[in-house]
C-alpha cells in the first residue's frame, strides 16, 4: 500500500498476480479497506493498475479485442457483459442476440464501428509492437480514444463450430489465419491495402 501512495495510486485499483492469466486473480481495490488479504497466498509479485470504469449507458462493459498479422490488424471478438472484469466466456454472449448482432458488425466493419481515430491508432499500435503475431484487447471511449486492458503475443485464435450460434465468426478468423499463411509463406511487410489470397 506504501509502495502504491508514493506513485501516485489511488483506489479504486485492479491487482493483478504476476504471471496470472484469464483474469485469474484479478481483483477491484474500492478502498484501502479492500487491500487487507487482497493479495493472493502465495504471490510473490502482482501489478497495480488504475481502475477505469467503463460500464456504458445500457449498463454494460464492452472489451475488443483485435489481432495482428505482420503489423495490421483484424478483429477477432467483442465481449459485451455487466460485470468490470469482461471475459467472452463468461459475458453469456451465446444467451443474447443483441450482443451478437452488435459483435458481427465489429466483424464485419470494425473501421466503422469503431471510428476512424480509433482505428489510426490501432494501426499505429500494431507499428509500434512489431510483431508478427499479437492481439490487443481494449475498450472504446466516448472520445474515441482507446482504453488498451493487454496486449501480447500469445492471444488464442480458433475457429467455432459450423452448426454454432458463432459460426458467423469464421469469415473474420478465416482471414486472420489467411493472412498469416500468407505471411509465412511470403515474410514481406503486409499492408492493409494488400489482398490476401484465398488459401
Amino acid at each position: 500500500m506504501d509502495g502504491a501512495e508514493r506513485a501516485g495510486l489511488e483506489p479504486p485499483l485492479l491487482l493483478r498476480p504476476a504471471g496470472a492469466h484469464g483474469g485469474e486473480g484479478v481483483q477491484l481495490i474500492e478502498s484501502w479497506a479492500d487491500w487487507d488479504g487482497a493479495i493472493p497466498a502465495g504471490a510473490d509479485a502482482w501489478y497495480l493498475s488504475r481502475y477505469h470504469g467503463l460500464c456504458g449507458d445500457d449498463g454494460h462493459t464492452r472489451k475488443y479485442r483485435v489481432v495482428f498479422v505482420n503489423r495490421v490488424p483484424f478483429p477477432y471478438h467483442l465481449a459485451i457483459s455487466r460485470h468490470w472484469l469482461v471475459h467472452y466466456f463468461s459475458a453469456e454472449m451465446e444467451a443474447h442476440a443483441w450482443k451478437l448482432a452488435e459483435e458481427k458488425a465489429f466483424l464485419a466493419d470494425p473501421q466503422q464501428v469503431l471510428g476512424e481515430r480509433a482505428w489510426t491508432t490501432l494501426a499505429s499500435l500494431g507499428a509500434r509492437l512489431d510483431l508478427d503475431f499479437c492481439g490487443v484487447d481494449f475498450a472504446l471511449l466516448p472520445d474515441g480514444r482507446l482504453l488498451v486492458f493487454e496486449a501480447n503475443a500469445t492471444m488464442l485464435v480458433h475457429p467455432e463450430r459450423e452448426t454454432g450460434r458463432l459460426a458467423f465468426k469464421n469469415p473474420a478468423i478465416q482471414a486472420i489465419v489467411e493472412a498469416m499463411a500468407w505471411h509465412v509463406a511470403r515474410p514481406a511487410p503486409l499492408r492493409a491495402k494488400d489482398t490476401v489470397p484465398r488459401l
